[in-house]
């Protein structure tokens, strides 16, 4: 079944932005149109990630800021703290809720680089295709600690080392999420998608934290000593 969900925008003003996320139903990667021009900030050497594994060669353009061009074209620009009413339809269920651009493009952005076929993100599609719109900082960090210990119990692994497989993880995501501050500044005037970014780095930076924060709460909640 294809899975798909499209992302709304409504603005003070009463108009509308549309951004319909469309994943190959192959396999589940987001690509963006076979014709879609992607700009120079795209290119794969543009701010490319230190840790980046990719060889230009084979990927002239970055998968994730390919992804995020696409589904910004014909966006409006916009103030980072800018209100909006965010509707996200999905096959399941819609979300509805009153927030800012830049938490709306936020929650948009962490799930196309979830989607988008990058190594440093990868771990993290099986989240994106049960997607939660705008997720607190916990509910982040209890689904991706399940998907990592899924991803492990499947691999025939205990999961004993899935703290510093997760603290590994999120280390990856902040150096990528540092190189689209700097590509998504070179992409327009608009601070907003900059600062989405920054939002996401959040719980990138502070993993180590909430690894010490959560874990011992979520093991009173299951009563595991």
């Amino acid at each position: 079944m294809a899975y798909e969900l499209t992302y709304q925008l409504t603005y003070a003003d009463g108009r509308e932005d549309h951004i319909p996320v469309r994943p190959d139903p192959a396999d589940h990667r987001l690509r963006p149109a076979a014709d879609f021009i992607p700009p120079a900030w795209a290119a794969l050497t543009h701010h490319q990630c230190s840790h980046c594994t990719l060889d230009p060669a084979e990927h002239p353009f970055c998968p994730v800021a390919v992804n995020i061009a696409h589904a910004f074209t014909g966006l409006r620009d916009g103030r980072s703290y800018e209100p909006v009413t965010l509707t996200v339809d999905t096959p399941q269920r819609s979300y509805r809720t009153d927030t800012t651009l830049q938490r709306a493009l936020s929650s948009l952005l962490g799930l196309i680089s979830a989607l988008s076929d990058c190594p440093h993100t990868r771990p993290l599609h099986p989240m994106a295709l049960q997607h939660l719109p705008l997720a607190t900082e916990e509910e982040t960090f209890t689904r991706a600690l399940s998907v990592l210990l899924l991803r492990e119990y499947l691999a025939g692994r205990d999961g004993h080392d899935v703290a510093a497989t997760m603290e590994r993880l999120y280390a990856n995501l902040n150096q990528l999420n540092r190189s689209f501050a700097r590509r998504l500044a070179d992409a327009g005037d608009s601070d907003a998608a900059v600062n989405a970014i920054v939002l996401l780095d959040v719980l990138a930076r502070d993993i180590s934290f909430e690894l010490s924060e959560h874990l011992p709460r979520m093991k009173a909640l299951f009563g595991t000593p």
